[in-house]
């Protein structure tokens, strides 16, 4: 299924885990409330779009606001570990995600864990500087 940040040429140069992740965030608009609390000014969010659960973005759809949305500031945000623990924590727990899905996140971290595969050095970082280049026009 087509990915308006993550693209099918991405698979080869990351873990197939963070491919799958990634893979079911969408674009979303911050509503104006969140930007306050966060002290973000609404025009950095012009061109940049927020990530979202597509699977909730798909059950709440036009709605303002609902779990399963993150809006980073910058890139230091999207690349910090806890930043894609949180997506894997609330994709694991979000009653939209199908069980085969969690199960696929279950048994890749099982599998990587199990043959000690390790992502080549700074990968990672390279993908998702590929994501928030996505990020930062989408809304262009």
């Amino acid at each position: 299924q087509a990915s308006p940040f993550v693209y099918p040429q991405d698979f080869p140069t990351v873990s197939d885990f963070e491919f799958l992740l990634y893979k079911q965030v969408s674009p979303c608009r911050p509503p104006l409330t969140i930007l306050g609390r966060k002290g973000i000014n609404p025009e950095r969010f012009a061109k940049l779009s927020g990530l979202c659960c597509k699977h909730c973005a798909r059950v709440h759809e036009g709605e303002g606001h609902h779990k399963g949305m993150w809006f980073p500031k910058n890139f230091e945000s999207l690349s910090d570990s806890s930043f894609s623990q949180s997506v894997l924590q609330h994709m694991m727990a979000c009653p939209n995600v199908s069980q085969d899905l969690k199960d696929a996140f279950d048994e890749l971290k099982r599998l990587a864990s199990e043959h000690c595969v390790i992502t080549k050095r700074g990968s990672k970082r390279k993908f998702l500087e590929k994501i928030w280049g996505r990020m930062e026009n989408h809304f262009a």
